[in-house]
């Protein structure tokens, strides 16, 4: 935010340096040039970080030797003859483990006529690792449940970088205010995602501990957009754009998980977003 209220601040600035120029800050003409600089948040509205499932029994032995070393023994009545482990996970989407993420753009766009551009775009998200329940772990007996405790899951930033081509049609051209539709299709590098889980009422802190969770993965971006620009002079303009983007599923890793019946939960890591972003225009 505090990026964002810079650009504000400094977009008369950078206005009042622009040259005389007959280009129009909004639509590029024909055969001519611009160049974007924007930065925005990504409101997640669909889309699971994991997915769910319920394990088959697991044998107390091994989630023993997952409990932190030192830890003290368990009670008698979950460790008695017939009992076994289970873990109950729920999925959970981006918006239950992710704040909104930072969106960052550089764009270079070429006028084609009648209020058309074609445009490239280098692109940058990120989201803060994010913390929530994700299951319960049970100690079963047959069909009944003897306990059943939170399981908690605290996972690595949603990161990447990309590239993206689009078209653009303004409408009102030579207005103070132009509105604009746009679409884009791309392809971004979203960096590995590692997790950590935990069930702290069975002492088991350490053994899942940032594990790896998605591998590096290349995926398909696509998006729609809206938006309007302002003219702060013949070649400087202030742009506010909103729209739908598409995030293509990840590549899950489960060398730490499936083990314990859980590879099936990352077989997600699509996502769907609002994107409100802030553009700077010049235009040469």
């Amino acid at each position: 935010m505090k990026t964002l209220a810079l650009t504000l601040l400094c977009a008369p600035a950078l206005a009042s340096l622009s040259l005389a120029s007959v280009a129009h800050a909004g639509p590029v003409e024909s055969g001519r040039w611009a160049v974007n600089g924007s930065i925005g948040t990504e409101v997640p509205v669909s889309g699971d970080v994991h997915g769910g499932t319920t394990t088959g029994q697991i044998p107390l032995a091994t989630i023993a030797s997952l409990r932190d070393p030192g830890a003290p023994a368990l009670p008698a009545a979950l460790t008695a003859t017939g009992n076994a482990g289970q873990l109950r996970i729920q999925s959970r989407g981006f918006d239950d483990i992710y704040d909104n993420a930072t969106a960052l753009n550089f764009e270079a766009t070429y006028g084609i006529g009648d209020g058309r551009e074609l445009f490239g775009s280098f692109d940058y998200v990120k989201a803060d690792e994010g913390t929530t329940q994700v299951g319960t772990a049970a100690v079963v007996n047959g069909s009944n449940t003897v306990a059943e405790v939170p399981v908690y899951g605290r996972f690595g930033e949603y990161k990447g970088m990309g590239v993206s081509v689009g078209a653009r049609q303004w409408f009102n051209e030579g207005g103070t205010f132009e509105p604009f539709i746009a679409g884009r299709i791309g392809v971004s590098k979203i960096d590995e995602i590692r997790a950590t889980f935990t069930i702290p009422d069975l002492t088991i802190n350490q053994s899942l501990r940032n594990v790896p969770f998605y591998d590096d993965t290349t995926i398909l971006t696509a998006g729609v957009e809206a938006g309007i620009s302002y003219k702060m002079s013949e070649n400087v303009s202030l742009i506010a754009e909103t729209g739908l983007r598409y995030y293509g599923k990840l590549d899950g890793n489960d060398s730490a998980i499936g083990g314990l019946g859980l590879a099936s939960i990352n077989e997600e890591g699509n996502r769907l977003v609002v994107p409100v972003t802030l553009k700077l225009r010049a235009v040469f």
